[in-house]
């Protein structure tokens, strides 16, 4: 089926999504060692009886975890830089069966369970004992010691907040589903950073580097934006090229209800849009944040410690990096790992800057306050 800019769905094609033009004039470079990550990652997830063969192995290689934290670390040590990857790697697969897709995407009771029972794996050294019964526990259980041998204190508290924070977005998106609702715009600008995982994500990002981001310089009020910034735009990217897949999985799924969790979708809710009128209008959104985000890294730079500057050029590879890494990943052409090229998604980059200024969302005013 194809998805045309009127939303009219055609049979026996593919989904087809145009995007339109992106504004985001920021670097982008892929690691050189890319296929040897991400070679070493499949065979460390392997190893846990993880996505073995079948359609499970395809979507996992189709992720292109290596490519996605490859971007955002182009020139990261291979050998540091794998622990980020192999993270990758194991929570892809744990969202895909976990939280997103399917049946598991609406028993709350047994998602909580489960996450609680990782994060403690995570937050306490020796929580999971050798050969346990629980592939995605054992496997978060070496991640947490590599953690811990790479990382510092503070890096691996910092990591475990991180966690949380994403796991409270995720049981946010199991309400929505229970309740058969797509939320409003503001609650779902509100949380998208913490359900598409960006402080657990990026805090990767500072074990690989090894040195600590200063917390007065993390912990103030314009780094904290640009973090926001940064996590919620590059989760509405992932709105935007994971709207075919979401749309071609709708129709192909038992599992469908009135819930939508996707920028598109929420705006055509809350705006009355057509199709193409909401992704143009998520795609203006974007560029605002976007352009927004430039401007205040670019004040935050001036005087900033070695390793803050570090994780503002993430940040930035991240904005662009996932853009592109989005649109030619399997993750999203090829929905269950059975149909390659099911969907079909398409979009340029812009040098035109958008308006300056907020967008009139009001949880992300403050964004374009003094700061």
């Amino acid at each position: 089926m194809s998805v045309t800019d009127t939303g009219v769905l055609a049979a026996a094609e593919a989904v087809r999504v145009e995007i339109p033009p992106r504004y985001c004039p920021l670097p982008s470079a892929e690691h050189p060692d890319a296929q040897q990550l991400d070679a070493r990652a499949a065979a460390w997830l392997n190893g846990y009886g993880l996505c073995r063969d079948g359609a499970q192995r395809v979507r996992m290689t189709g992720n292109d975890c290596a490519g996605f934290y490859g971007r955002i670390m182009p020139r990261a040590p291979a050998a540091r830089l794998q622990v980020a990857v192999d993270w990758c790697v194991l929570m892809f697969t744990f969202d895909d069966l976990h939280c997103d897709e399917g049946p598991a995407s609406t028993r709350t009771g047994d998602f909580a369970a489960f996450a609680t029972r990782l994060l403690r794996v995570l937050e306490a050294p020796g929580t999971v004992p050798d050969g346990s019964a629980d592939p995605f526990l054992a496997a978060t259980g070496d991640l947490a010691a590599r953690c811990r041998a790479q990382g510092t204190p503070v890096q691996v508290r910092r990591l475990v907040e991180g966690h949380s924070a994403w796991f409270l977005g995720v049981l946010w998106e199991f309400a929505c589903r229970r309740r058969g609702r797509t939320p409003s715009l503001g609650d779902y600008v509100r949380m998208r950073q913490h359900t598409a995982a960006g402080a657990a994500t990026l805090g990767w990002a500072e074990i690989v580097d090894g040195e600590e981001i200063p917390e007065r310089e993390l912990g103030s009020p314009a780094v904290q934006a640009l973090r926001q910034l940064a996590f919620t735009t590059a989760a509405f990217d992932d709105d935007l090229f994971s709207y075919g897949k979401e749309q071609w999985l709708a129709a192909h799924s038992g599992y469908s209800n009135g819930c939508r969790l996707n920028l598109v979708d929420v705006l055509i809710e809350e705006r009355s849009l057509s199709p193409a009128e909401a992704m143009a209008q998520a795609v203006a959104l974007n560029n605002r944040l976007t352009a927004r985000f430039v401007q205040l890294r670019d004040q935050v730079r001036q005087g900033a410690s070695e390793p803050l500057r570090r994780h503002l050029a993430h940040l930035s590879a991240l904005l662009r990096g996932n853009l592109e890494w989005g649109l030619r990943a399997g993750r999203y052409s090829n929905p269950d790992g059975c149909h390659p090229g099911a969907v079909v998604t398409t979009c340029a980059f812009t040098d035109a800057a958008p308006p300056a200024g907020p967008p009139g969302i009001a949880p992300v005013a403050w964004w374009w306050d003094r700061l």
